[in-house]
């Protein structure tokens, strides 16, 4: 922990203290085209950036497991290393033992009913009936996942990503895209460190990640979260649920 970097117990109390930044969620302004995405700089309270950066600082090290698909033949391919945090709404036990306090309480913000609100407020989608279902996630050298739409039960997602450092020739990049095409890019967002983006799911909302660069000196480090219906008909598309943005 860094010199004047803001204490977990201190972000804790009051509301100013709160890791998430839910007004700056509801500001969020969604393109409409390809379909209803946003791009967010900033969703984490803390001066200067600087709870951005403890959390890129204690990023969970311990308890990823690696999650592949590599023939083609069967839906998207994708590699990533994950480790599930939030599991049908509940924190996951077994996963809060790798977390600091820090990520322990923003853990326990996605899961509470303010965060699920300001994301309904944001999307213009009921979530009233969703679980939650989030992870922390690892992409090393040569990971990524192919275009992709997700399964019809995922009805909206989020992102946070935590590398303060990304040069463009490490890849790795979030693909917007406009179709199933790999080169229909409509947007592309690196992995800044604290900044988020907001994916609302439907038939057209088409989008990868790049493979990381052999020479990347560091993994990709993503917070992803799905508010997942669980009457949803997922039948048509078959998609494994272990690998996104």
């Amino acid at each position: 922990m860094t010199d004047g970097a803001p204490r977990a117990d201190t972000l804790a109390s009051g509301s100013s203290g709160t890791v998430l930044d839910l007004a700056a969620l509801r500001r969020a302004d969604l393109a409409a085209r390809p379909y209803h995405w946003a791009e967010l700089p900033d969703t984490l309270r803390g001066a200067e950036g600087r709870t951005a950066h403890r959390l890129e600082a204690e990023f969970p090290t311990r308890g990823f497991e690696l999650t592949e698909r590599t023939d083609g033949g069967a839906g998207k391919t994708y590699r990533t290393r994950n480790l599930p945090l939030i599991a049908q709404g509940r924190p996951v036990a077994d996963s809060r033992s790798a977390l600091t306090p820090l990520w322990q309480l923003l853990v326990d913000e996605l899961a509470a009913s303010d965060y699920r609100e300001a994301v309904a407020e944001a999307t213009g989608r009921p979530l009233d009936g969703c679980l939650v279902e989030a992870r922390a996630v690892r992409y090393g050298p040569g990971y990524w996942i192919a275009p992709h739409t997700d399964r019809a039960d995922k009805v909206v997602t989020q992102l946070w990503y935590f590398n303060s450092v990304w040069p463009a020739h490490w890849r790795g990049t979030l693909r917007i895209l406009g179709s199933p095409d790999p080169d229909d890019v409509r947007a592309e967002v690196a992995p800044r460190q604290g900044s988020s983006v907001l994916l609302v799911r439907s038939d057209e909302s088409w989008h990868s990640v790049t493979p990381v660069s052999s020479d990347a000196a560091e993994d990709r480090r993503t917070l992803l979260l799905h508010f997942v219906d669980p009457v949803a008909d997922t039948a048509p598309g078959g998609a494994a649920p272990g690998a996104d943005g």
